[in-house]
């Protein structure tokens, strides 16, 4: 009765339901009348973020996952990050103070504690960790930022079960994936620090799991967030490019020098990023021979070696990335405005992109370009898009993001009414505290 009315409250039909949950129609009209039982916490997790149901009415936590202020916190506030970095994952054994880190997230009180676990507890958690992140890409962190920290809590209690050291590793592997898009989608929510601590707490685990191959990947594709994150801090720009590239470089290290290699997906994000960094940094040359290597490592990924989170990285994608790349060398070297905005105005009009929050960064980023290059009205017309864009989405930093379009146009503003008009669009846009 509570299910059907809870369906019948959102206006839903059966059939669409069951399309935001993941399962059947069928399977929906068997719980309603009582004949079966809604088990799978993937299930449970996405009906709860489909509907916004506070995480702990259904027994996953009493908050949304907060780590506790007064120890982990300010340990990570005090020291310096790469240097965490470089102890978690370098060192042939941990040091005491790194391996507290795995004590970061207490495991929830009211979890369900298990004796003995397996195969298919590892794959139910790399299912919902795949979820979360295509939920997340789509529609934002504010999305599923609760659920993903609610789980992490929850899976903690799989520490003291018992297993064979295969099912541990992959385990650990698991939840370090699963503490990975917790941290994307806090960061999504400005929560840094926080997100920080989880990118280490996905490392330890990465590391804990490293004689599986697929643990480099992970431990790659953590350092080239942290350093994606790090390059997007508004805050002095060539100091931040600085500290993103040295992640980027320790995460080619550790491609190269691991136990396993890293796979030509996650070599490929590097060298995207590493342009990057050189493109904030205004190194042209070094920015274009990344991007060159990027191209050619791109083309060298077999489909059956690329990990489950960079499925969504397509040739589409790829050129979005270059566009990037181009929009911020154009920032600081106006030579480079041409041809940034014939990049980002294909990029926003490409139908293959695989998600929607590409466009919408990407717009952003085209608008402040047409501006700042005083074609006011294409400008206007594209910041427009772009505060659509992004207020459909759930995420704080791209809201931010949308400052940039503002400045642009404050030179403009005292003439132009347009100009006025689209920077108190973009004040609402930030502001809005219903993200």
């Amino acid at each position: 009765m509570v299910f059907r009315a809870v369906r019948k409250a959102a206006g839903l039909s059966q059939q669409r339901f069951a399309e935001l949950i993941g399962i059947t129609q069928q399977m929906i009209s068997l719980v309603e009348r009582g004949e079966r039982n809604l088990r799978d916490v993937l299930h449970v997790a996405q009906l709860a973020t489909a509907l916004r149901i506070p995480p702990h009415l259904l027994g996953f936590g009493t908050e949304s996952g907060n780590l506790d202020p007064n120890r982990e916190v300010s340990r990570v506030e005090r020291r310096d990050f790469l240097s965490i970095v470089l102890g978690i994952t370098m060192s042939s054994t941990l040091q005491p103070d790194i391996a507290r880190l795995s004590e970061m997230l207490p495991a929830h009180t009211d979890s369900v504690r298990r004796r003995r676990i397996g195969v298919a507890d590892a794959e139910a958690i790399e299912n919902m960790a795949d979820w979360l992140r295509q939920t997340g890409k789509a529609q934002g962190g504010g999305v599923i930022h609760s659920s993903a920290l609610a789980q992490l809590q929850a899976v903690r209690s799989f520490d003291d079960a018992l297993c064979t050291e295969e099912v541990r590793a992959r385990v650990d592997l698991a939840i370090g994936y699963l503490a990975w898009i917790a941290g994307q989608a806090t960061w999504d929510m400005q929560g840094l620090d926080q997100a920080e601590q989880l990118w280490l707490f996905a490392l330890n685990r990465a590391k804990r799991a490293e004689q599986l191959p697929r643990s480099t990947d992970l431990t790659t594709v953590v350092l080239n967030e942290a350093a994606f994150q790090t390059l997007r801090e508004p805050r002095d720009r060539s100091s931040q490019a600085r500290s993103a590239l040295r992640l980027v470089e320790h995460g080619f290290n550790v491609a190269n020098t691991n136990l396993h290699g890293a796979s030509a997906s996650m070599r490929a994000e590097l060298y995207s990023s590493r342009a990057l960094c050189h493109a904030q940094l205004g190194n042209a040359d070094r920015c274009h021979d990344s991007l060159n290597m990027e191209g050619e490592t791109f083309a060298t990924i077999h489909p059956d070696t690329v990990p489950p989170w960079a499925r969504h990285i397509t040739e589409a994608e790829i050129a979005a990335r270059r566009a990037y790349a181009m929009g911020l060398l154009a920032r600081n070297q106006p030579a480079f405005v041409p041809i940034a905005i014939e990049q980002l105005d294909a990029v926003v009009n490409d139908p293959n992109l695989t998600y929607a929050s590409t466009r919408a960064f990407h717009l952003t980023n085209l608008s402040e370009l047409y501006i700042r290059g005083g074609d006011l009205d294409v400008g206007m017309r594209i910041g427009q898009e772009a505060i659509a864009a992004i207020s459909g989405l759930s995420s704080r930093q791209g809201r931010n993001r949308l400052q940039g379009i503002a400045d642009a146009a404050e030179p403009y503003a005292a003439k132009s009414s347009d100009m006025a008009q689209l920077r108190t669009e973009v004040h609402a846009a930030v502001h809005d505290t219903q993200t």
